[in-house]
């Protein structure tokens, strides 16, 4: 695999590791300001992508994204990863029910310049759903 690649990878883990530790003020080294988020509803921006992970770690205590997969190849990331925490705060109009959730999501990345610059998502919504029991 190319260094290039490894590089790319490394990038999307130390922004896994950011969210996690709710240390967004890392977005400003690895993320484009001009981020491009395709996920319905997000507005794009480097400063957007900050509050929306922000609300999530209000909504969900102890966040957290294993990755079990992570490939590379050009200028793209996909990573097949879970999305733990307990549900503890507001989350999509829900109040909280103190459930934890273990969902899947597979993320993938456009990398530019040496920054995360473009992301789509689909995530196993209903799985969370259930497991919050609405």
């Amino acid at each position: 695999m190319s260094s290039k690649a490894e590089e790319n990878k490394e990038l999307v883990r130390r922004f896994f590791a950011a969210i996690e530790a709710a240390d967004f003020q890392v977005f400003d080294q690895i993320v484009a300001e001009n981020y491009n988020d395709h996920l319905a509803g997000q507005t794009p921006g480097r400063e957007a992508l900050k509050q929306y992970f922000a609300g999530l770690h209000a909504a969900f205590a102890d966040l957290k994204l294993p990755i079990s997969e992570i490939l590379a190849e050009g200028d793209k990331v996909a990573v097949l990863n879970a999305v733990q925490g307990v549900h503890k705060g507001e989350f999509a109009g829900l109040r909280p029910t103190g459930r934890p959730i273990d969902a899947m999501a597979f993320q993938l990345y456009r990398i530019q310049d040496g920054r995360l610059a473009e992301h789509w998502e689909v995530a196993d919504f209903a799985t969370l759903l259930r497991q919050l029991q609405v």
